[in-house]
């Protein structure tokens, strides 16, 4: 089975207390496989929480989940997570009868997942772009200090979130029951009426795509001591 992020160089056993973002990506890069897959279901069940919280319309954590696995998972798991979360939502809505949840018109539906995975590979080609990110050669993410790896998280969010809005209301323009005329004019007027729906999600993609970042960082700097002391045993 491949190794669900992509590959570390070795983490050296002296490494630096600070709370720089350099000393961040040494923690996270000390996670083994399996705790890095364990860092993934984690952040699934939270999205998955997170979808029948009691929280404002269109806000929600599935964009940054798909933004944290295109930047920092590998091979299928990077595309699988956020699809799987996305569709184990709308069956849990679709069963439970939830208002606004479940299954709907099948081409909208199409495209909404379809978006989510443009938003996976949005973060998987800026943030390779960028950098080889928190998970890969040990150096800071995305620059030299932490203000800077927000800003560029929030920046891909952003891009990410955008791609998503042009697909997603796409997808509303064609659903009969919607309504749109079936012309360039009302195409046009689908994307003018979603911009208000589309500020709730762009701000839950930001703050939520910064907040996984935050996560995986924390994940990786309680899991470290136990990583390190498993590589001492097997030395021994």
């Amino acid at each position: 089975m491949p190794t669900p992020f992509r590959e570390d160089s070795r983490l050296s056993e002296s490494t630096s207390s600070s709370l720089s973002a350099s000393s961040t990506a040494s923690l996270t890069a000390s996670l083994t496989p399996g705790l890095r897959l364990v860092l993934l279901v984690l952040l699934l069940g939270l999205t998955l929480a997170l979808r029948f919280a009691p929280l404002p319309e269109n806000f929600s954590a599935f964009g940054a989940l798909a933004i944290f696995c295109g930047m920092f998972a590998r091979g299928g798991l990077r595309w699988w997570f956020p699809l799987a979360a996305l569709f184990a939502a709308d069956c849990i809505g679709q069963l439970a009868r939830v208002p606004g949840m479940g299954f709907y018109h099948p081409e909208s539906m199409l495209l909404n997942y379809a978006g989510l995975a443009v938003m996976t590979l949005v973060g998987a080609v800026l943030g390779s772009a960028s950098s080889r990110g928190v998970f890969g050669s040990g150096r800071a993410f995305f620059g030299t200090s932490l203000p800077l790896a927000v800003a560029r998280t929030a920046a891909i969010a952003l891009i990410a979130s955008a791609c998503f809005f042009l697909l997603s209301n796409f997808g509303a323009w064609l659903d009969p029951l919607m309504q749109y005329e079936k012309s360039p004019a009302g195409l046009l007027q689908c994307y003018v009426a979603g911009l208000p729906f589309w500020r709730a999600t762009l701000v839950s993609d930001v703050l939520f795509a910064v907040g996984f970042w935050g996560f995986a960082s924390m994940f990786a700097s309680v899991a470290k001591p136990r990583t390190l002391a498993h590589q001492k045993v097997d030395r021994s």
